[in-house]
């Protein structure tokens, strides 16, 4: 599209908007580059300076970019795009988009979890299971912090270098013979708190979507339950449905 329609309904703000995500998205405006000026997309769609600024607005909103007072409007990263259509890990889906996926292991021990937890994974009230909460960053840069409960099978352990060593939590048990069957999911948003906002790298307050699991192997067995706390202006989720 090289200009808006103006006979569309659709607002010209809108085309607008929409124009410069697709642009986003295909890499034609990378990420941490100046858009063009307002001035620029004035003169190009022929438009008031009020519709390109609501544009820009919205695309701030939406987090594709950022607008620095004196310097211009820069593009952020493009968001991450994850399917729900199939069970797939993290590494998996950044693997699938030619992305580097690295961990920092922030916490790993043996606890007892709190009662929502342990009545997912069917374990007694006082029963200990493997805690473990990482940073997972792309190329990178931060993008969530995955929090994870094991009720693993008697006799089976994870070690700390183990975890060092694999990106994928999930290839680890399935190398440990627990095999990762289905899962049932929850996704909801948040805001950042002081400590989310320091390991993601973003202002406390912002946007977050959380994606809460339960993971089970053979059998309908519980094995993981996961929360996963993901920077809103950096990832999605997308969803493809037969009828």
């Amino acid at each position: 599209m090289t200009q808006l329609k103006r006979e569309s309904p659709l607002p010209l703000y809108h085309q607008l908007k929409e124009y410069l995500v697709e642009r986003v998205e295909n890499g034609e405006f990378p990420a941490d580059k100046p858009l063009p000026t307002e001035l620029e997309i004035i003169n190009q769609f022929s438009i008031s300076r009020a519709t390109v600024r609501r544009a820009m607005h919205d695309l701030e909103v939406d987090g594709y970019i950022r607008r620095i007072p004196g310097k211009g409007t820069f593009i952020l990263r493009t968001k991450i795009k994850r399917g729900l259509s199939r069970l797939t890990s993290f590494s998996e889906d950044m693997a699938e988009h030619g992305q580097v996926v690295t961990s920092k292991l922030l916490d790993f021990d043996k606890r007892v979890p709190p009662a929502r937890v342990t009545e997912k994974l069917g374990v007694p009230t006082d029963h200990e299971v493997t805690y473990i909460q990482r940073l997972r960053l792309v190329d990178d840069v931060p993008i969530a912090l995955n929090i994870s409960y094991l009720s693993l099978p008697e006799g089976t352990f994870i070690e700390l270098c183990e975890l060092e060593n694999v990106a994928s939590l999930w290839s680890l048990l399935e190398q440990k013979n627990i095999p990762i069957i289905e899962a049932d999911k929850s996704i909801e948003s948040a805001s950042a708190d002081e400590e989310s906002a320091l390991l993601l790298e973003m202002p406390a307050g912002a946007p977050l979507l959380v994606v809460k699991g339960i993971v089970y192997t053979t059998g309908h067995v519980p094995v993981e339950y996961h929360k996963v706390i993901s920077c809103g202006d950096r990832y999605r989720y997308s969803l493809h449905l037969d009828r």
